[in-house]
């Protein structure tokens, strides 16, 4: 025990074990800190763990190093990883009053102490706190980022936002983490939405660093089916296709036996919505720039809608003709980001949008359209020029205000009266400087399109757009950094609706009464803690039906 003083001058006895102060008393009675230190938690802990001998397989053949080790039991350090294990497998905090969890721990280690559910939630806060300050260190490291939100009804009837942010960090990484996971009060008009995102995006102080959000737009959602779930009844359908006539010959009540004219139709379909089914698996990841992919396929999906609109089969006609119509409504005019994005893919370059554009649009729009793409492209690229122009310029003023000058590793500060002395070398550097920051005739960007495509070394699906723009960082400084924030851009909120997920299985029918505040620490915790270890989330599939036996 050590006597503190406080602020206000009063006197008091502090716990060296836990910093937990107590009354001094004046008599000098010392029955309450013995109490006190009988109790203590972490004096206890310090106690009892006491240093072990462990015997661990060496990894290294030298004889002269020995496999024994030591190590001390940690109970703080045990129950911060079970606060992780809680929040990334979406346990509940009764959890660690399980009978047999308490029995693995204690056979694991005799020093085990059993905690409460209380003591689990506390912990669990403690972990959002400390992962929150790690996310906001990352933050404030990047200088865009791109935002992809959506609004989800949980079992509670209550609505919940959640917001992702996307972002590429120093090492040319693709970065993604949940921001918030917060209610959001009716009505969810545009101007309430907005306000609500606005508001998080300040409590994070990165309200001046996004550029871009991406929201689940329902507009263009007219049909009544949804294309992917037709495909994939279908599909399965014909998988069965010599089970229904034997089915029917069991059950006389079945009378929706296909003809063969039926199952003909459900190949056509299905050989036509394979391609969308493709497409969504491209454009729908996370983990990798998804900007650069989206063009090329759907280019690919104008071309067979084109094809399927001139089918002999009427029904197939109409259909296709209707889809196409529909294409371009969504399309529109030129999407400059995602022709940008696709121009920035080194496979592509401007060779991509000339070879495509004529396909998506008529021959005098597609000239007309090339033309924007690449107006938009050298007047974003002179932005970022401009941007660098000002860094370096700026830069170059602070070096030269606090220089010291330097000749061979030996530094000479002036520090009488008058001017520094200028020596050969810095003289050179500012020259080095002024002249880096002058654009050339030739820019990075020109130099980028007249290269060439770059064409891949076996399969291309493996390439990565941001790995490549990180390996040319020092021959295009400036069109490399403009190329990456392009990159991270989602184009899907799919990295958002995974939160759904977690969120269904986090509140489920038994845990309905959490507060909103605790589902929002458990999903964000959950996913900057997977960050963390570098756990990517295993996708769902289905196998194959690789043979039926009836008999």
């Amino acid at each position: 025990m050590t006597v503190v003083r406080l602020e206000n001058g009063e006197e008091k006895v502090q716990c060296n074990h836990c910093n937990f102060k107590l009354k001094k008393q004046k008599d000098g009675t010392t029955t309450q800190y013995k109490r006190h230190l009988d109790n203590c938690i972490k004096r206890r802990i310090n106690l009892s763990g006491q240093r072990n001998i462990c015997v661990v397989p060496s990894t290294q053949k030298s004889e002269s190093v020995s496999g024994v080790q030591s190590w001390k039991y940690d109970q703080a350090r045990m129950r911060e990883v079970i606060s992780h294990m809680i929040m990334v497998h979406e346990l509940p905090f009764s959890f660690v009053e399980y009978e047999l969890f308490n029995i693995v721990m204690q056979s694991a280690s005799p020093y085990y102490e059993r905690i409460g559910r209380t003591a689990t939630t506390k912990d669990c806060w403690s972990t959002y706190e400390l992962e929150k300050k790690r996310v906001q260190g990352l933050l404030n490291s990047v200088d865009k980022i791109s935002i992809t939100t959506d609004i989800w009804t949980s079992n509670q009837n209550i609505q919940y936002m959640v917001i992702t942010s996307h972002f590429v960090d120093m090492d040319s990484k693709l970065q993604k983490r949940v921001l918030n996971f917060v209610e959001v009060l009716p009505p969810h008009t545009g101007t309430c939405v907005c306000d609500a995102i606005y508001k998080c995006l300040q409590g994070w102080g990165i309200e001046e660093k996004v550029w871009t959000i991406t929201v689940d737009n329902a507009s263009y959602n007219d049909s009544a089916v949804r294309w992917n779930a037709t495909f994939a009844m279908l599909s399965c359908a014909l998988d069965f296709k010599q089970v229904f006539p034997r089915y029917q010959l069991r059950d006389p009540n079945y009378k929706c036996l296909p003809s063969e004219d039926d199952w003909q139709r459900v190949e056509e379909i299905c050989s036509l919505l394979v391609h969308f089914n493709e497409v969504t698996k491209i454009i729908s990841g996370s983990e990798y720039p998804t900007a650069n992919l989206f063009l090329p396929e759907l280019y690919n999906i104008k071309e067979i809608l084109g094809q399927k609109s001139e089918s002999v089969e009427p029904w197939m006609k109409n259909m296709a003709q209707r889809m196409q119509h529909k294409f371009d409504k969504y399309w529109g005019s030129s999407n400059l980001l995602l022709s940008i994005a696709a121009v920035l893919d080194p496979r592509n370059k401007m060779t991509f949008i000339q070879f495509a554009f004529p396909v998506i649009y008529s021959e005098n729009e597609a000239t007309t359209q090339i033309g924007i793409v690449r107006d938009a492209l050298y007047e974003l690229y002179r932005i970022y020029l401009d941007k660098h122009t000002t860094a370096s310029n700026q830069l170059m003023e602070n070096d030269s205000q606090a220089r010291n000058t330097s000749v061979q590793g030996v530094t000479t500060v002036w520090k009488g009266k008058g001017p520094a002395v200028e020596t050969g070398r810095s003289k050179f550097e500012k020259f080095v400087r002024n002249v880096d920051t002058v654009q050339h005739v030739k820019s990075e960007l020109d130099t980028y399109l007249q290269e060439g495509v770059y064409i891949c070394e076996g399969d291309s699906v493996e390439f990565n757009a941001l790995d490549w723009w990180k390996s040319m960082n020092l021959k295009f400084r400036v069109l490399s950094k403009m190329a990456c924030e392009i990159l991270s851009i989602p184009i899907t909120t799919v990295a958002s609706e995974s939160t759904f997920s977690a969120g269904g299985r986090v509140i489920d029918t038994y845990r309905a009464s959490l507060g909103t505040d605790t589902v929002q620490m458990l999903l964000c915790g959950s996913d900057w803690l997977r960050n963390l270890y570098d756990m990517k989330r295993k996708p769902k599939f289905t196998e194959d039906v690789k043979a039926i036996s009836l008999e």
